[in-house]
């Protein structure tokens, strides 16, 4: 029994209903993308740079441990607003704490057998990867060129094409002259004097200096901005008159 688990801020505890066990895929299921053409063997499989995924089913077969089934009968309108959400809601497993999924239930949840038979089995549909409660935050002091490593524990990348509730972005806090930032083969510039403090949203592809949107100031990759991979990352930074402190932040994410 792996026992309570939080769904929507909320332990399924507060409802006396524990998880017996998890069904949980290794891997979300790979998006395929190929093309039958007639008159050649096999098909053409449109590769791409990235691996594409699927949504990840996550069934819980839950049980009842309280006193009655009618004290659970009277709680029932209860657990059905708690694991109806119409946005995505963090779901933590206690026997991974450090990590959520985003998820939706998507399926019925038959409390008749609940009732009947003390178990039953929520179905959730979350988004494909793994997400840590702690976010990292790395702030370096520059003024000059330099290289900093930066290091994702996570196992999958962050970028534009990540999912729902993504976050990498990178801070500028400061002044400068011209200002550039390279990481894994992606460079971003703003061509422009600065002071305040400049953000890169990389997940949204956006830029605001002190809230204000300054993306025509802004050269490079700029259909894709940066990358932040599994591992070590080296954030090259790159411009003259700096005088900032840069702040990158992100959430790590696990296949």
């Amino acid at each position: 029994m792996i026992g309570a688990f939080i769904f929507n801020e909320i332990e399924s505890s507060d409802y006396n209903l524990v998880c017996k066990s998890v069904k949980r895929p290794l891997l979300p299921a790979v998006k395929i993308r190929r093309l039958d053409l007639p008159g050649i063997s096999g098909v053409y499989d449109f590769d791409t740079e990235d691996v594409e995924y699927s949504m990840r089913p996550l069934t819980m077969k839950i049980q009842y441990i309280g006193t009655s089934y009618e004290e659970l009968r009277s709680r029932a309108r209860s657990i059905a607003a708690w694991l109806s959400t119409n946005s995505w809601a963090k779901l933590r497993i206690h026997d991974e704490d450090d990590k959520y999924y985003l998820a939706k239930v998507t399926g019925e949840l038959n409390l008749t057998s609940l009732w009947e038979s003390g178990t039953a089995d929520i179905n959730f549909d979350c988004q494909p990867f793994a997400y840590s409660v702690t976010e990292v935050s790395h702030s370096v002091d520059v003024t000059e060129p330099k290289n900093e490593k930066i290091i994702h524990p996570g196992t999958r990348h962050i970028n534009y094409k990540s999912p729902s509730g993504s976050k990498f972005s990178i801070e500028v806090e400061g002044s400068w002259s011209s200002l550039s930032l390279g990481l894994n083969n992606k460079t971003l510039s703003y061509d422009a004097a600065g002071n305040g403090i400049l953000i890169l949203d990389n997940i949204e592809m956006e830029c605001t200096l002190d809230s204000v949107n300054v993306f025509n100031n802004l050269d490079g990759d700029i259909d894709t901005f940066l990358k932040v991979i599994p591992g070590d990352n080296i954030l090259a930074i790159g411009g003259t008159d700096l005088d900032a402190t840069i702040t990158v932040n992100f959430i790590p994410l696990w296949l």
